[in-house]
């Protein structure tokens, strides 16, 4: 989990490269188009039963997918990478929302606590006390809310189907659906023609999508939906320095001090867990 939270920590960097160029629905569409392509070859080795309820379960998680993805390239257009990482790392309030609503329980002292302390260490890391509230902002917080949905409901389905079926057919879903959000209101998909373009769109099917996205279905097997949340609060971290030495972005000056917040809280919720 902390692997695939890397290696979507450098996603911010090869979208914001690729919407120099290209439209938001247009490289969603691409993205996983190449991703679905990508991974079907691991059929030859691994060959699950495509099960009615995992198909099922795998739409779900393709729709809500969809969601994510659809709000945060939308917010990119007009916010930083760094921000953009922040606001989605966000996400781990809603989870906690999600819990209290679905379970009917209170969240634990320990567990807010943790919460509001990623959250903080999240706003140091990011320099967040710049933040212009406009229209990619908002989208990135609805993307927020989704991957919070995203990361609860996988919790469930993960446990009890196959990781790269479900994989398989969230990439395809959201291909799919992607794909008439192209024609129907870009009215054309243009492929890129600049190198570097598709360098960022390869590179984030491959890696960010393909592979990430298996490796999340992988491990939220084996662990709870709140700690996977918890986990993604090292994304922002991750953005931020991929962003200083690729994009140039400034490293605010808080940033030690954020990221050290973030992974004592990390540290303290696998060292409760663990007792429990």
């Amino acid at each position: 989990m902390i692997f695939a939270t890397l290696i979507w920590g450098a996603s911010y960097i090869f979208i914001k490269i690729a919407l120099q160029e290209m439209l938001p629905s247009t490289f969603i569409f691409l993205r996983f188009l190449i991703a679905s392509i990508l991974i079907l070859p691991t059929f030859t080795f691994h060959r699950p039963q495509f099960k009615r309820l995992d198909m099922i379960r795998g739409v779900i998680l393709g729709l809500l997918l969809v969601g994510v993805n659809l709000f945060q390239t939308m917010g990119m257009q007009t916010i930083s990478a760094s921000l953009s990482a922040f606001l989605t790392g966000i996400s781990v309030v809603f989870v906690l929302l999600i819990k209290l609503i679905v379970q009917k329980r209170l969240p634990r002292i320990l567990d807010a606590l943790i919460v509001l302390a990623c959250v903080g260490g999240l706003g140091l890391v990011t320099g967040s006390s710049e933040v212009v509230w406009g229209c990619g902002v908002w989208y990135t917080l609805v993307c927020s809310f989704f991957v919070a949905l995203h990361t609860y409901v996988l919790s469930d389905y993960a446990s009890e189907g196959d990781p790269w079926v479900l994989t398989l057919l969230q990439m395809v879903v959201m291909s799919v659906v992607t794909a008439c959000f192209a024609f129907v209101l870009d009215g054309d998909v243009c492929l890129p023609t600049q190198p570097a373009t598709w360098w960022a769109l390869i590179l984030c099917a491959a890696l960010c999508s393909a592979l990430a996205f298996g490796m999340q279905a992988y491990a939220q097997q084996y662990i709870s939906a709140f700690k996977a949340s918890i986990i993604l609060m090292l994304e922002p971290i991750f953005t931020v320095l991929f962003a200083r030495f690729t994009l140039d972005e400034v490293l605010n000056a808080q940033f030690c001090i954020g990221a050290s917040i973030i992974l004592a809280a990390i540290l303290l919720m696998n060292v409760r867990l663990e007792r429990i």
